[in-house]
């Protein structure tokens, strides 16, 4: 794939930021003309990510992507694991959870909280190991006031609730290694949040978990919106932190100390997935803000 000669500056600049850390090799290109993708997850042996701009869910195996799941409207993205062997998909034009079944029928749409909010902007989940998902809904997109994203639950019987308020652009979010703590990330305050999770089910007092510019010194490319997107626990003990418009995964241990970056082409990275034998998928952009959205899905081995 030929790279623009700005992408191409850009790779050349990240290079230069590797000094005194690990820096990994290139990730390989597994679907080139991908429309806005997000959120890839390894799922019953298949890859499946969501296409935003093209509203709808692709599975890949085998070299090969294919739509599994194309809806008259939802914006999707994301999508996990629910119940037994069902997906959910978050569905952001048009706000919306939407469950679906392992053919890729559609079962049913969550519309509203238990105490009958509607939601803003799903953007993300993580499993909470009981069958339900934690998912976040990320409010106005806007640098200032007002600050409405959420953290919401949803149980295994499609029940929701708000868990947590006033965050600025929820995004990504995963459980701690040791299941204690839910880490959030606030794309547009450029940090990481940190809840405890209580025995009840509900979030305890929310802590700065990191700030990204305390990890990792900002690249050629950063601007206001290069904050944390989608983000996983991986099994190496390890955190992935896709950096949305630095062209980098940030993987960073316990002590919240950078292990290694892994650099892509494309500068709006907007989620990472882990899948067997320790590898990475990881979906970009090359531009967020003009159509036709052209990215990327990507594998990288470590």
């Amino acid at each position: 794939m030929t790279l623009p000669a700005l992408t191409r500056s850009l790779c050349a600049a990240l290079a230069l930021t590797c000094s005194g850390i690990s820096c990994a090799a290139s990730p390989t290109v597994i679907a080139p003309r991908a429309a806005y993708p997000e959120s890839p997850l390894w799922h019953a042996g298949r890859l499946f990510y969501v296409e935003y701009a093209a509203n709808e869910l692709r599975v890949w195996h085998d070299g090969v992507s294919a739509s599994f799941w194309k809806p008259a409207q939802c914006g999707p993205s994301a999508v996990a694991e629910f119940g037994a062997a069902h997906l959910l998909v978050a569905c952001y034009d048009t706000n919306q959870l939407v469950e679906i079944d392992a053919d890729g029928v559609e079962l049913r749409r969550i519309e509203r909280d238990r105490d009958g909010r509607s939601f803003q902007g799903p953007n993300d989940f993580t499993p909470d190991g009981a069958g339900g998902v934690y998912f976040t809904t990320s409010g106005e997109y806007a640098l200032q006031a007002p600050i409405t994203g959420t953290v919401q639950h949803l149980t295994a019987d499609g029940v929701a609730s708000v868990l947590a308020e006033t965050i600025h652009y929820a995004n990504g979010l995963t459980r701690s290694h040791d299941g204690r703590q839910l880490l959030v990330a606030e794309m547009l305050a450029g940090r990481i949040l940190e809840f405890p999770l209580l025995q009840d089910g509900t979030l305890g007092p929310r802590r700065v978990w990191a700030r990204l510019n305390d990890i990792a010194p900002p690249t050629p490319h950063s601007d206001a919106y290069n904050g944390p997107d989608g983000m996983k626990a991986g099994a190496d003990g390890n955190y992935y932190i896709a950096q949305n418009g630095s062209a980098r995964v940030l993987v960073v241990n316990e002590g919240k100390r950078l292990v290694r970056q892994i650099h892509v082409p494309t500068p709006y990275v907007t989620n990472v997935g882990l899948g067997p034998d320790g590898a990475v998928y990881i979906t970009g952009l090359f531009d967020e803000w003009h159509a036709p959205y052209s990215g990327a899905v990507y594998r990288w081995m470590p």
